[in-house]
């Protein structure tokens, strides 16, 4: 089932998801060791997320003007050039090395926007919708394990070699995903990569392409001098808004999952070593449990699946406090890594489902401002918590927000009209 995109998408995918996911826990460490205060060091990530967002909607029309594989291989470029920006500034160790460093970053973050919604639209393009959430599952799967590789990969590095090295290991995966996209395997029978601002089909009666009459001089004159309108993006709104705030409400929780578990963790007086291997713990569970969310995603619906996940998720949250010792910790680690698998691609999902046929890029382009939203809002809204209330209170909060996602997810259900259950 997923033989059409397993070379072209998730191969690729799953190497730049080993690089990012090395990189990822050593970016504060970087701006650390090049000069940065605790501050600004923390502030760099939260920056990350603002430019990631403001990116977003450009990201989607660059997509639909490239064409969905020529934006990945540029982003894929891009990226190895940024992450050779970033070990310039290592290696030339100067006053200046810090602003190489955050400027560097600024630009990983879109460049890593452009990847993901550009293979976000070639599997929403490619897959029929009978398998589009296996295949939006499978995808995001892919993420999963980079996160769980990336880290173990870049920690083995950092043992032997500079702190630098990871980000040249980021930049081999970068270029190893682009032999692979390169390969004659990677090919999609009878897929054209033409953008996805394509045009509709002729209407009834309307002269072919191949045998119409060539344009008189005035008319190639009025061709050349204007471009036909961007065709309008055909969408439903409302079912866009109501779903999109229970995905700001899932995205705060996930942006917010790690930042409690080291929180907590040193709170409740867990070594660093020990909340390192806590959180690889769970993104190992969640890889096993993906393939029921791939499951219940087609079997019960997309609602029924957001709300299972947003349930249990936050659930996980409320435990962490509720127990505050390891035992509590590794349950709490547990039931989070149950919720979150099973929602394992289910953003992807729900936005392909909602992507219309003609402007698919733009639209998810406009779609993940809800993600990239919440990636911004979690950790920004932890601190504010923490600041104005306890640490205790920092910890329910994103539990809090996604219940309250879920049951807002089930309370419009109806208005949001996602695909719901399959029956044999």
């Amino acid at each position: 089932m997923l033989k059409p995109i397993l070379w072209p998408v998730l191969a690729p995918s799953l190497l730049f998801a080993v690089g990012v996911g090395s990189i990822l826990p050593i970016v504060v460490l970087g701006a650390l060791n090049l000069g940065a205060s605790s501050s600004f060091a923390a502030a760099i990530v939260g920056i990350m997320g603002a430019v990631s967002l403001a990116a977003t909607v450009p990201a989607g029309i660059l997509i639909d003007r490239l064409g969905d594989f020529r934006a990945m291989l540029v982003a894929t470029i891009t990226a190895i050039v940024v992450l050779g920006g970033i070990v310039a500034a290592f290696l030339w160790d100067s006053s200046a090395s810090l602003i190489v460093y955050t400027i560097a970053l600024m630009l990983f973050a879109p460049v890593a926007d452009v990847w993901n919604l550009a293979r976000q639209a070639v599997v929403a393009e490619v897959m029929p919708a009978k398998d589009l959430a296996k295949a939006m599952t499978a995808l995001g799967g892919t993420q999963r394990v980079g996160n769980l590789i990336g880290p173990i990969v870049g920690a083995g590095l950092m043992l032997v070699l500079p702190l630098w090295s990871v980000f040249v290991f980021a930049g081999a995966a970068s270029l190893a995903a682009i032999v692979v996209m390169a390969l004659p395997i990677a090919h999609i029978p009878g897929y054209s990569d033409r953008g996805n601002a394509r045009s509709a089909p002729p209407a009834a009666g309307a002269p072919d392409a191949d045998c119409s009459t060539d344009p008189t001089p005035a008319e190639a004159a009025g061709t050349n001098a204007r471009k036909p309108p961007r065709p309008r993006l055909e969408v439903r709104w409302k079912a866009v808004v109501l779903v999109g705030i229970s995905i700001i409400a899932l995205t705060v929780a996930r942006s917010a999952q790690p930042v409690v578990i080291q929180l907590w963790g040193v709170e409740i007086g867990l070594q660093e070593s020990s909340i390192s291997l806590l959180i690889a713990f769970g993104a190992g569970l969640e890889l096993g449990f993906m393939f029921l969310g791939a499951y219940i995603k087609d079997r019960l619906g997309r609602t029924t699946t957001m709300v299972a996940c947003l349930t249990i998720f936050g659930s996980g949250f409320v435990l962490m406090v509720l127990r505050p010792d390891l035992v509590g910790m590794i349950a709490a680690a547990s039931v989070m890594a149950f919720g979150n698998g099973l929602g394992a691609g289910v953003n992807m999902t729900i936005g392909a489902d909602l992507s219309p046929v003609i402007g698919r890029a733009r639209f998810l382009g406009i779609w993940a401002i809800f993600s990239n939203g919440g990636k911004l809002a979690g950790p920004t809204l932890i601190s504010v918590v923490i600041a104005l209330a306890s640490l205790r209170f920092g910890v329910v909060f994103p539990g809090l927000f996604a219940l309250l996602g879920a049951v807002w997810a089930l309370i419009w259900s109806k208005q949001i009209g996602l695909p719901g259950r399959m029956r044999r």
